[in-house]
């Protein structure tokens, strides 16, 4: 769905860093324009330091828990619905396992890894600790430019499907073509 789709759309990419997301809200429920945010559920401890999300207590993303309106822990973001990821015209998105797995990975990267078991073939735990070997810029270059044999994680193929025109969309704008 995805490729047919937003292919022919104009769409804008943000980078805002999760700290900073949330202050957004106002503004994009103003715009009212279909928004999907990306972000990670970045896990952590009773420390507050960062772990597996098997191992988190909490959340250290402001955005999620602006979202949620408290704090919410991270088996509690794992049952959140499609409904409970949608506020009006924006949709929230971050890690979830993927199919068939209980795996669920606390950054982009270790979802990566998870996403693409068989070009890792790592454990949720192994793949939390393989992706802080990667400087970020340097993961981008080798599987955005070098290394393009990949699936995208579950969370962002969902988000993406949602921010996909709709016959629903075009309705919303009054145009019915």
């Amino acid at each position: 769905k995805v490729d047919e789709t937003l292919s022919s759309q104009y769409i804008s990419v943000m980078e805002v860093g999760g700290t900073y997301a949330h202050k957004f809200f106002g503004l994009l429920n103003f715009l009212n324009l279909k928004t999907l945010i990306i972000t990670d559920i970045d896990t952590v401890d009773a420390d507050s330091k960062s772990c597996k999300v098997a191992d988190g207590v909490s959340t250290s993303n402001p955005c999620i828990k602006e979202w949620f309106e408290n704090d919410v822990i991270p088996a509690q973001l794992l049952e959140k619905t499609e409904t409970d990821k949608i506020k009006g015209r924006v949709r929230l998105a971050y890690q979830i396992p993927e199919t068939g797995s209980d795996a669920c990975g606390r950054s982009f990267e270790d979802a990566f890894i998870l996403a693409n078991y068989a070009k890792f073939e790592l454990t949720a735990a192994e793949a939390y600790d393989e992706s802080k070997k990667y400087n970020k810029i340097d993961f981008a270059i080798k599987y955005g430019i070098d290394d393009t044999e990949w699936v995208a994680p579950l969370y962002i193929i969902q988000g993406l499907n949602w921010l996909a025109p709709s016959d629903q969309d075009a309705t919303d704008n009054g145009n019915t073509e």
